[in-house]
């Protein structure tokens, strides 16, 4: 065991660095491999401020070509107390969710030269989105779909005004 004085120094040094972490600004670690491998890590940044809300919003046109209102694909999550145990369905729309997160900070660091159509996160989204609608493909012949990407202020509603991107008319037989 650890002699007490030695302790309370690993413990004084832990706090230092802590300390040290929080008033320095740390540049933000990329590469093209750790950009590959960020999938498996969620996004943070919702812990350190209040700030909008990233919403996916997804609609299609049918035969007729006629355009359906757009769809929030993040609703609600329904609760049961099992859940606590086992949670599949919830820890997909986090996934989901963590995803269209990714995207929109993409979006707000990148360059004016940059087009977000080349990203691996648009590409994602836009199969998401088409993934998003198959339960409804049954139902309707779809032709073309959409997905928009909008920044709600808090306490507000999402409205067009709000959309950060909206994707162009994606055509449904193609593959993603």
């Amino acid at each position: 065991m650890p002699h007490p004085s030695l302790t309370l120094l690993l413990v004084g040094a832990y706090f230092i660095f802590l300390l040290a972490t929080l008033l320095l600004r740390s540049r933000t670690i990329s590469g093209p491999w750790l950009f590959l491998l960020r999938s498996f890590f969620p996004n943070w940044r919702f812990y350190h401020r209040v700030g909008h809300l990233r919403l996916l919003f997804v609609r299609f046109a049918a035969d007729d070509a006629q355009w359906q209102p757009w769809q929030d694909m993040t609703p609600r999550a329904t609760r049961h107390p099992l859940q606590l145990f086992h949670n599949p369905d919830i820890n997909l729309a986090l996934a989901n969710q963590n995803l269209v997160e990714h995207l929109t900070t993409d979006i707000l660091d990148m360059d004016e030269d940059q087009n977000v159509r080349e990203f691996v996160t648009y590409q994602m989204v836009m199969r998401l989105a088409r993934h998003l609608l198959e339960a409804q493909a049954e139902k309707h012949a779809i032709t073309h779909y959409q997905f928009q990407i909008r920044l709600v202020p808090p306490f507000e509603k999402a409205t067009e005004e709000t959309a950060l991107l909206t994707s162009p008319s994606l055509r449904w037989a193609s593959v993603c």
